[in-house]
């Protein structure tokens, strides 16, 4: 995944704040892992499209997974190219599979983590978004989900492109 300069600073900035925050400055040990997800271009007249995340397949999770203490902070961050004239809006969804497969099965099992994300048209950087964690802590320190997004209006064409899911975690030493 290629990332700028500008990315980086806002992903530092992040992680100083999580740490500054956390209070585990000294004393503890965080990890940030980052999950690409599959590029592809989603051009449909159906406003339910789904992702399968399985951070398990990552060398740092598998190196810390029987480490991991706790979860700081789930970002969503990427680049999405709209290739509409109008803005792409929706909602970010997660569940514990794939197995979902309509809007109403995904609003009343799934848990919403991210609402009112807009893509205008062209190419946009989606900047480090955090994503509700509190309902879904469980679920990502077992590093495996659906990813469910939900478009507010159809159809639409848009080309997903370096975009990840970021976590960042506290590591027992």
């Amino acid at each position: 995944m290629k990332i700028n300069k500008k990315s980086w600073t806002l992903l530092a900035v992040a992680i100083f704040s999580t740490l500054l925050l956390s209070g585990c400055w000294l004393f503890g040990i965080t990890l940030v892992l980052s999950y690409d997800i599959d590029d592809k271009r989603v051009s449909t007249s159906q406003p339910l499209n789904g992702w399968f995340v399985d951070m398990t397949t990552e060398k740092d999770w598998q190196d810390n997974q029987d480490k991991l203490d706790e979860i700081y902070i789930l970002y969503f961050y990427g680049w999405i190219k709209n290739w509409e004239g109008t803005p792409a809006t929706g909602r970010l969804y997660v569940y514990k599979d794939t197995s979902l497969h309509s809007i109403a099965e995904v609003e009343s099992l799934g848990t919403l983590v991210l609402d009112g994300i807009s893509i205008g048209p062209d190419t946009t950087e989606v900047p480090l978004i955090a994503m509700g964690l509190e309902p879904i802590r469980d679920l990502i320190m077992k590093g495996k989900f659906g990813l469910y997004a939900i478009a507010a209006n159809v159809p639409f064409d848009i080309e997903v492109y370096n975009a990840s899911v970021v976590v960042i975690f506290a590591v027992e030493p």
